[in-house]
C-alpha cells in the first residue's frame, strides 16, 4: 500500500463557554454561501466515486471562508471526506451516500486508547472549528468488507488473541514494556486498523446531527481531543458489526448526546480517556458529557464508562435511557495497569429488557488479548472509581442484575445505587467496596442469595427486598463486612432465611426497623460463603 502520513500538528486545548441544555448551531448561516456537490461533477446515480466532487466542493467552501457543502437526493459512491474549518455538509433527505471498503492513507490519531498511526476517518478531520455533518440521509459502509481487509486476531490456545492483528499486539507490548518505538513499528501496527466512520480530532464547535448511518468500519461516531460538541438525532445501525460501537467520546469535553437510537455490534455510547502506560502519558480526561433520551439495542454496553479510564473521567451524567437486548445496560469497567480516576458519576431514569449484566461497577475488565494481573500494591496505574450514583432503573430480564467487583488492594467508594426494580437469574453480587449503599431495592432473581456482598466496608442496605424470594437461599448473604447497616427491609412470605452472615459476624452488623417476622428464620450464621464472589 501506498503510505501517506499526514502529520497532525497538536493544538491547545481553548476554553469554551457551552450551555449544555441548548442545541448546538450549525456552524453555517444564512449569509454563507451553499455548494452543491452536483455542480463540482458529483453523479448521483451511483455510477462513478465522487470523492473528487466532495473535494472540489469543499475547497471551494474553505476559499469562500465557510459554507455549506449540499449533498441532494441520490445514491453518491465516495471516498474519504476531508472537512475544514467553518464547514456544514448537510445530506439532504433522499440522499444515500456509501464508502466502501478501501486501504486508506494514514493520519497521527488514536486508536482503542493509544496514540499511533492509523487510517483516516471516513469523514472528519483534525485542528477544525465550526463544523456539522447533518442532515436526513444515509451514510453507510460495509463492517464485513472491512474486516476481510483487516481481520483481527483470534484466540488460540494460550494466545489470547488481539483486537486486531500480531503487530498491533506488539505495539502494544512495547509501549507497556517501556521500549522505545521506531515510525515503522506504527507503519506495521496501522496496517491493521480499520477507521472511525465520523472522527474529529483536536476540533471544537462540532455538530452531528439527522443522519442515519448503517454499517461502520469500526466505531462510528469518535470525539477526540475535542470540545463543545453536540450528536443529537441520529440512527446508528451496525450490528451485527464488529467494533462498531455507536458513539465514542475519548479525551473530550462539554459533549451532549441526545435523542440517538443506537442498534450496534459493540458499546452503544462509550466514553473513553487513554489505556495503560500510553493513556497515562498522554493524560487527557474526558469530563462534562451529558447523554439523555437514547435508545440503545444489541449493544455490549449501552453506556460504557472504559475499560480506556488511564487519563480519567469525570462530571458524567446519562440519563432517560432505554435499553433492550444488550449483554450489558450500565457499564463502568477498567483493569490493573490502567489507572485513572472515574468519579462523579450519575445514571438515571433507565429502563432495559432482556440483558445480560443490567448493572456492572468492574476492574476486572479484559479486552482482546490481555489476560488477568495479580494482586499488586496501588501505584499510578491502579484504577480508581468513586462517587458513582445509580438511581430510578426498572429491569425487565437480566441474566445478572447487578455486579460490582473491586479491588482488594483499591475498593470501588461510595456508589450509591437507589430505586431500583428487577426481574432476572441472579442478583447482585459486590466484592471489595466502601462506601456502598442501596436504598428501595427490589430485586427478584430465579435464584438466590439476592444480595451477596463480600468483603465491605461501611456499608449501607436500606430497604432492600425480594417479593418473590428463592426457598433455599438468603435475601441478604454477608461475609467480611463488618459495621455494616440493615434497616427499612421486610421480609415477603415465602422467605426461608432473610440475613445470613459469616460464622461469629452478626453481631457486628447493625439491625434498625427491619420487619422480618415472615421470614422462617430472620437471621443466621454460617461457615459457608456460597453465593458471593
Amino acid at each position: 500500500m501506498n503510505v501517506k502520513l499526514l502529520w497532525m500538528v497538536a493544538a491547545a486545548p481553548m476554553a469554551v463557554g457551552v450551555s449544555l441544555c441548548g442545541h448546538a448551531q450549525s456552524p453555517s448561516s444564512a449569509n454563507l454561501p451553499v455548494f452543491n456537490v452536483v455542480d463540482y461533477g458529483a453523479k448521483n446515480d451511483g455510477s462513478a466515486n465522487v470523492a473528487e466532487a466532495f473535494r472540489a466542493a469543499i475547497a471551494a467552501a474553505k476559499k469562500a471562508g465557510g459554507g455549506t457543502v449540499f449533498v441532494p437526493a441520490g445514491h453518491y459512491v465516495s471516498g474519504p471526506i476531508e472537512m475544514v474549518s467553518n464547514l456544514t455538509l448537510d445530506f439532504d433527505a433522499g440522499a444515500i451516500v456509501e464508502l466502501p471498503a478501501t486501504e486508506l492513507p494514514f493520519t497521527r490519531g488514536r486508536q482503542q486508547g493509544i496514540e499511533t498511526l492509523s487510517p483516516v476517518p471516513l469523514i472528519g478531520g483534525h485542528d477544525l472549528e465550526n463544523v456539522a455533518v447533518m442532515g436526513r440521509g444515509v451514510l453507510m459502509s460495509n463492517n464485513a468488507d472491512w474486516m476481510k481487509l483487516h481481520s483481527r486476531q483470534q484466540p488460540t490456545g494460550a494466545d489470547p488473541g488481539s483486537a486486531n492483528g500480531p503487530h498491533w499486539e506488539q505495539l502494544l507490548n512495547d509501549l507497556n514494556a517501556g521500549k522505545p518505538i521506531r515510525e515503522r513499528e506504527y507503519k506495521d501496527a496501522a496496517t491493521e486498523l480499520r477507521p472511525s466512520f465520523i472522527r474529529f480530532m483536536n476540533s471544537k464547535n462540532i455538530l452531528i446531527s439527522g443522519l442515519r448511518f448503517i454499517g461502520s468500519p469500526m466505531w462510528t461516531v469518535h470525539l477526540l481531543y475535542s470540545e463543545n460538541a453536540t450528536v443529537e438525532n441520529l440512527v446508528i445501525e451496525t450490528y451485527p458489526g464488529v467494533h462498531t460501537d455507536g458513539i465514542v467520546v475519548d479525551s473530550s469535553r462539554f459533549v451532549r448526546i441526545a435523542n440517538d437510537y443506537i442498534d450496534t455490534g459493540d458499546d452503544g455510547i462509550v466514553i473513553k480517556s487513554g489505556k495503560d502506560v500510553d493513556g497515562l502519558r498522554v493524560n487527557r480526561p474526558t469530563e462534562d458529557v451529558v447523554i439523555t433520551n437514547c435508545t440503545v439495542h444489541h449493544a455490549h454496553g449501552a453506556v460504557s464508562i472504559g475499560s480506556e479510564t488511564s487519563g480519567s473521567i469525570r462530571n458524567i451524567v446519562a440519563s432517560n435511557m432505554t435499553v433492550q437486548d444488550t449483554e450489558s445496560g450500565v457499564r463502568i469497567k477498567s483493569a490493573r495497569g490502567r489507572g485513572g480516576v472515574v468519579e462523579d458519576i450519575r445514571f438515571d431514569n433507565w429502563t432495559m429488557e432482556n440483558v445480560g449484566e443490567a448493572i456492572v461497577v468492574t476492574n476486572y475488565y479484559l479486552m482482546e488479548g490481555e489476560t488477568r494481573r495479580g494482586d499488586e500494591p496501588v501505584s499510578k496505574t491502579t484504577p480508581i472509581f468513586r462517587n458513582i450514583a445509580l438511581s430510578h432503573i426498572t429491569i425487565d430480564g437480566a441474566k445478572t442484575l447487578i455486579d460490582i467487583a473491586g479491588l482488594p488492594e483499591m475498593p470501588i467508594r461510595n456508589l450509591r445505587i437507589n430505586d431500583v426494580m428487577g426481574t432476572g437469574t441472579s442478583g447482585m453480587s459486590a466484592t471489595y467496596t466502601d462506601g456502598l449503599e442501596l436504598h428501595d431495592v427490589q430485586l427478584n432473581p430465579a435464584s438466590g442469595p439476592v444480595f451477596s456482598v463480600e468483603h465491605a466496608s461501611n456499608l449501607e442496605l436500606d430497604d432492600v427486598t425480594a417479593s418473590q424470594p428463592a426457598a433455599r437461599s438468603p435475601v441478604i448473604r454477608l461475609h467480611d463486612t463488618p459495621g455494616s447497616v440493615i434497616r427499612n427491609c421486610r421480609a415477603f412470605k415465602g422467605t426461608n432465611v432473610f440475613l445470613s452472615a459469616g460464622h461469629g459476624e452478626l453481631k457486628q452488623i447493625v439491625l434498625e426497623s427491619n420487619a422480618l417476622e415472615n421470614a422462617v428464620t430472620a437471621t443466621q450464621e454460617s461457615d459457608a460463603t456460597e453465593g458471593t464472589h
